[in-house]
């Protein structure tokens, strides 16, 4: 999955292969304003919720996430759906910084941080459908020779 406000994001910093210093990830941060800002003023009602979706896909249930600390049903429930699938996505597939992780250890990760990272109704949900998210994940899988991300300088205009 990729956020539409890493079009804003350096590709040395989006491409980096270890971990972001401390500089770096508060650029990082960034993309979810810039994806808001890049898509809330659209007449589409689905655009406007792809705004919502990344303002709101980083905030935590219990406060502690970005860009504006929001918690439990003061994050917008799209925010909080795809916060579940986002980092099980990201867990489950490898990047330039990570190997991918096992499936029983990224969902074992979704259960612990169920009422603190993600809303538990949105945890229930995503396993209540287990055998789709299976077959989700199957059918989207990235490629053994395909990179896991695109490089994007070649998106952006000179």
């Amino acid at each position: 999955m990729m956020s539409v406000g890493k079009l804003g994001i350096p590709d040395r910093i989006l491409l980096k292969p270890g971990r972001l210093n401390d500089d770096e990830m508060v650029i990082m941060r960034t993309h979810a304003q810039i994806g808001h800002d890049l898509l809330h003023g659209s007449h589409s009602r689905l655009l406007q919720m792809g705004a919502e979706i990344a303002l709101h896909h980083h905030e935590k249930f219990d406060g502690s996430g970005y860009p504006n600390g929001l918690r439990g049903e003061d994050i917008a429930l799209s925010g909080r759906i795809v916060a579940v699938a986002d980092v099980f996505d990201a867990l489950t597939s490898a990047r330039p910084y990570k190997p991918a992780w096992p499936l029983d250890r990224a969902c074992q990760l979704l259960r612990d941080e169920s009422g603190r990272h993600f809303d538990p109704r949105c945890v229930d949900a995503f396993f209540s459908v287990w055998d789709q998210v299976l077959d989700i994940r199957n059918q989207f899988q990235d490629d053994e020779d395909t990179p896991p991300m695109v490089e994007l300088s070649v998106l952006k205009p000179a």
